[in-house]
């Protein structure tokens, strides 16, 4: 027979591990170890990371630790898009902000860094969320009872001459993240204001008109409240003046004066104005909006109105509105209406005390989200309690503010906690440790919330198993690798792996991050002391796996446009997909090919290989399997020069001799781009059986 040519020139369909090596798509792999397959074409040798940056020494919190987000001002507080890098240290409790990560970072001494504050005791679970531009930082730790949650962004806040009440402000401020209320201020009729510190509250002067008839307050005693606005429009709840008002009928409020006196250094720099209420005495009457206050703006009565703005009030650090405001009647805006819940709700916000944590958090249709709480319960007071099934949520557009009343329970004392929350547009994926709950939260009001689905044995284990992608969520178990996506909802990503396959059957908090230039799912699956990383690329629908790793532990992955990055000891690794020119410790196995005629005899003559390469030529293993068999027949031994614009080797491949099916392995430490693999054969016919005659 002349000689015959099997090309094996696509190798898009990656790694196969679920069916016999025979039945696997001739674009399959078996074995796909530092090699990727993003072009269907070729198949390259890829090592996993690079150390881009070296970091100062700390302590790492393994799946955990780091946030990658982006700012509009840098370090010195200039206007300018800047990257920057959220690194806790488990030993002390700290976070350290890193501007521009990608740079050398020496000791942890503030050269690069943008700020370095303690969240108290030695905790080091940190969980993140970045929004409107702010960070929010809790340390889940069970049991770190003098933890605070900190709230840091960048502040800026002036005035005509730079002579704005409560302070200017042109900063980034680390802060414990508490909208608290004031304690203290004065309602008076003397008719002139005094001046509380912007740093504790407000002093109002009031005069009663009682020589006109336009009033339409009703005739009784008002009582009077005080509250603190903070960036972001977070109110805080209500501290009572101890002083009252009687208006008799037709009486109404005249020349309402505010007065403050101005902190160049105030206590919390987030506070950006305040507010004033009313309602009548000792009545269950909602609070009434009386003043609304900014200390860039001014003073005005409704919200929506013009401000009437700030004077100096005598001295240079007192100030007051222009101008007296006439209040005749009772405001439409409540406490309520403006926030969308009660005064009375008790608590506000997760830095009021220390120890109060929740384990994940998200952000999805203007609300944040978070889960498996240490908080304050609903019935009021001071009483804080571990809810491990239970999902609080904020006000829309309230990035810090969580009433206690605003929660959902799901899957109470079924054994299972809360472990990690993603969204995607307006769904809400919850997980536990073996059950995913997805909820639906399009509706602009809770009530018309619902829970979706319900899907069992697909839960994880941190938060650091879960990643939002372009293409979905994405997360990884024991049992696999999954995608939930609008249009197609859950789809298993590892269905041609074998749940025995070394990298998934031992998943141990595993680490998912996302790549977005070449569009890759990355999965780690031992935090503690990785040695693979499974690479799935949503191009090619395939998976190859990645074992360039030194057993070190890591955090989790953060990713922007154009990078993954984790920490791996005191170095900031970045994922590496391209080529490179570094040699690495990389092989790959074909399917077991039988030619299209399993019950016909093949005699291998050679096997012809096309590649490139930029290194020096190495030294390449072909490892041949015959008939079958999962052993190892033999192996072929073939030097590749360098050839950086296209080589062809050709493998003497005689001594495999004859066989009904061949499988190819070809391993080396070197840098390669294989374009196609050319096996040369002839067939052998036997002749048939002589007849026997009878």
């Amino acid at each position: 027979m002349a000689r015959q040519y099997l090309q094996i020139s696509n190798f898009s369909g990656g790694l196969n591990t679920q069916f016999d090596a025979r039945d696997v798509a001739e674009n399959e792999l078996t074995d796909a170890s530092n090699v990727q397959v993003y072009k269907s074409g070729q198949i390259y040798s890829t090592r996993v990371s690079t150390t881009e940056t070296s970091r100062g020494a700390g302590t790492l919190s393994n799946g955990l630790g780091i946030f990658l987000f982006k700012s509009d001002n840098d370090i010195s507080d200039n206007v300018k898009s800047i990257e920057l890098l959220g690194l806790a240290d488990v030993a002390t409790g700290t976070l350290d902000i890193i501007e521009d990560p990608f740079n050398t970072i020496s000791a942890r001494d503030n050269t690069n860094h943008l700020a370095l504050f303690d969240l108290g005791g030695n905790g080091g679970e940190f969980v993140y969320y970045y929004v409107d531009g702010a960070l929010r930082v809790v340390d889940s730790e069970t049991g770190a009872t003098d933890n605070t949650g900190y709230w840091f962004g960048h502040i800026d806040r002036s005035g005509p001459s730079n002579t704005v009440p409560g302070g200017d402000v042109g900063e980034w401020e680390p802060v414990t993240n508490r909208l608290t209320a004031p304690t203290a201020g004065n309602i008076t009729t003397a008719g002139s204001a005094n001046y509380a510190s912007a740093n504790v509250g407000f002093d109002v002067d009031i005069t009663v008109e009682t020589t006109d008839d336009d009033g339409l307050w009703e005739a009784t005693t008002y009582e009077f409240a005080q509250s603190f606005v903070y960036e972001g429009e977070q109110e805080s709840l209500l501290k009572e003046y101890g002083e009252s008002i009687t208006l008799n009928t037709n009486n109404y409020f005249t020349n309402v004066l505010a007065g403050l006196t101005r902190s160049t250094s105030p206590t919390n720099k987030r506070i950006k104005g305040g507010r004033i209420y009313i309602k009548k005495k000792d009545s269950n009457d909602l609070w009434t909006l009386f003043l609304d206050m900014d200390f860039e703006r001014g003073v005005r009565k409704d919200i929506g109105d013009e401000f009437v703005v700030w004077t100096n009030g005598g001295s240079g650090s007192n100030w007051v509105n222009t101008s007296g405001i006439e209040i005749k009647g009772p405001s439409i805006d409540t406490y309520e209406s403006i926030n969308g819940f009660s005064p009375d709700v008790g608590h506000l916000s997760f830095g009021e005390a220390g120890g109060l944590f929740y384990k994940s958090a998200t952000v999805c249709n203007m609300r944040v989200f978070v889960s498996h709480v240490n908080y304050y319960t609903p019935v009021g007071g001071a009483e804080t309690k571990l809810m491990p099934d239970r999902i609080l949520y904020t006000p829309i557009g309230k990035y810090d503010t969580f009433p206690p009343n605003q929660f959902i329970d799901i899957g109470i004392n079924d054994g299972e906690d809360f472990t990690a929350l993603e969204s995607f547009g307006t769904k809400l994926l919850a997980f536990k440790g073996s059950t995913l709950y997805i909820i639906d939260v399009t509706s602009p009001d809770d009530t018309g919330w619902f829970l979706e689905s319900t899907h069992k044995g697909i839960g994880v284990d941190k938060q650091s198993a879960v990643v939002r992608t372009e293409f979905g969520i994405c997360w990884a178990n024991t049992n696999g690798v999954y995608l939930w996506s609008p249009s197609q909802g859950i789809t298993k990503l590892s269905v041609k792996l074998d749940k025995d396959f070394a990298p998934l059957s031992t998943v141990t908090n595993p680490v998912v991050g996302f790549y977005p230039p070449k569009s890759q799912l990355l999965i780690v699956h031992n935090c503690s002391a990785e040695s693979d990383m499974l690479v799935f690329d949503f191009n090619t629908k395939s998976f190859t796996n990645l074992t360039d790793y030194t057993g070190a532990a890591i955090t989790n992955m953060q990713n922007n446009v154009n990078e993954c990055i984790w920490l791996e000891g005191n170095n900031v690794k970045k994922y590496l997909p391209t080529q490179g020119t570094s040699n690495i410790a990389f092989s790959f196995t074909t399917k077991d090919f039988d030619f299209g005629n399993p019950a016909l005899t093949k005699k291998i003559k050679k096997i012809i290989v096309s590649y490139t390469t930029a290194a020096s030529g190495v030294s390449v293993t072909t490892t041949y399997f015959t008939n079958g068999d999962t052993d190892a027949t033999g192996t072929l031994s073939s030097t590749w020069a360098t050839a950086s614009k296209g080589g062809i080797v050709n493998i003497d491949a005689s001594a495999i001799g004859a066989v009904s099916s061949l499988r190819l392995q070809f391993s080396a430490t070197g840098c390669y781009k294989i374009n196609d693999i050319t096996i040369v054969y002839r067939t052998r016919i036997k002749p048939p059986a002589t007849a026997v005659n009878t």
